[in-house]
């Protein structure tokens, strides 16, 4: 922002020196005792000289113009590389907390297998002691 008014402030000084010089030079021609001959060839030379020092100023504000857009470029550019770092980051970071869920969620399916497995085998004993005890109650009345 302030490299943007540095270069306003400098193209407003430049114009108004331009149009300063120009108004001075023909105020200092019109008003000038010469003859018309002498008072044109005056004008010649110093329209010349105002068209050099315009051409001058316009090479200048050319020169500024594209570099500040070669830096406007150049930080662009770096916008980019640091969002696509961040953007590579958090894909990453991403990509490895969905394997820790995934994995996670493994563990629990086979904690819960385990546990089947055990209530299974549980009931199954509990089956067979139910049914021995029934048999035993039978045998006894």
């Amino acid at each position: 922002m302030s490299n943007e008014m540095n270069t306003t402030n400098g193209n407003s000084y430049l114009k108004g020196a331009l149009i300063g010089a120009v108004i001075g030079a023909a105020a200092a021609l019109l008003f000038a005792p010469k003859s018309g001959r002498e008072l044109r060839q005056d004008i010649k030379v110093k329209a010349s000289e105002a068209g050099d020092v315009i051409k001058t100023a316009a090479n200048t504000i050319s020169d500024t113009a594209c570099d500040c857009a070669h830096t406007v470029g150049h930080q662009a550019s770096q916008i980019k590389e640091k969002v696509q770092s961040m953007t590579d980051s958090l894909r990453s970071r991403a990509a490895n907390k969905a394997a820790d869920v995934q994995e996670d969620i493994a563990e629990a399916a086979d904690a819960a297998r385990d546990l089947t497995e055990r209530a299974a085998e549980h009931t199954e004993q509990v089956i067979d002691a139910v049914e021995e005890k029934s048999k035993n109650l039978l045998e006894q009345s």
